[in-house]
């Protein structure tokens, strides 16, 4: 037999559909909604599981937003650092053209303006050193794969001016010409590499390829101009090996 349903209507502003009361059948047992499938049990995820997943997703979203924080405060540092460098050249070029700094309130500012004046001449000290070093370097490279003949002047001595005698090949001054780049604040090369370098080169041994191609009036010269670099670099490395003076460093 069909349940019997019991129908109760209610006034007022929202209407609702009439409620059916299932009647329960002898048993005493009331119809499931949705009746389950034989061997088949409804799935139920435990609270406390829910609740450990809650704070991983919160913790990755923090470490995002972490990370994403930090990138962007690494290209805020980026852009003012090369913002700040673009204005240094800026205020070196004026400078160099004679120019002063000036304060927030437009007044010279003296000391900045000896400050940059001061790095101005370090920094074109610096390139006129390195500049002078890689014509020398050149010199070499172009005399060694060169097949026309040369002189005594043409050979790749270590000074500022190609020499016109013997002379000129001063301890002093092939001293200072070997090693004044080594003062370059972006040098990397020390005193005893710059030395073991330059006698490899200057070695009479290793300098027999400059007669191949020699004018014959130069030979002599240039043999002695050979063991006047020769010298002065063992003088040098005689020097450097020398075990330093506490007191006297101090002292100086």
């Amino acid at each position: 037999m069909l349940p019997t349903a019991t129908f109760s209507w209610t006034k007022g502003y929202f209407a609702f559909p009439p409620t059916v009361t299932p009647k329960l059948d002898t048993r005493g047992h009331t119809p499931s909604a949705s009746p389950q499938l034989p061997g088949h049990t409804e799935s139920h995820i435990p609270e406390e599981l829910q609740a450990q997943d809650e704070p991983s997703e919160h913790k990755s979203e923090e470490q995002a937003w972490e990370e994403r924080r930090c990138r962007d405060a690494q290209v805020r540092a980026k852009r003012r650092e090369m913002e700040q460098a673009e204005a240094l050249l800026g205020e070196m070029d004026w400078i160099r053209l004679g120019g002063s700094l000036r304060d927030a309130y437009g007044r010279i500012d003296r000391v900045r303006t000896e400050q940059l004046r001061a790095e101005v001449r370090l920094q074109d000290e610096e390139r006129r050193l390195m500049a002078q070093w890689d014509a020398y370097e050149e010199r070499w490279r172009v005399s060694l794969v060169s097949t026309t003949p040369v002189a005594f002047k043409n050979l790749p001595w270590p000074l500022t001016a190609p020499p016109t005698s013997v002379d000129e090949l001063t301890h002093d001054a092939i001293a200072e010409f070997l090693l004044a780049p080594l003062r370059v604040r972006k040098n990397t090369i020390t005193k005893r590499e710059r030395i073991r370098a330059s006698l490899l080169r200057w070695h009479p041994d290793k300098t027999s390829w400059m007669f191949v191609r020699l004018v014959p009036d130069d030979f002599d010269v240039v043999r002695e101009g050979i063991h006047a670099v020769f010298r002065c670099l063992k003088t040098l490395q005689d020097l450097e090996r020398q075990p330093v003076n506490v007191s006297d460093a101090t002292l100086s």
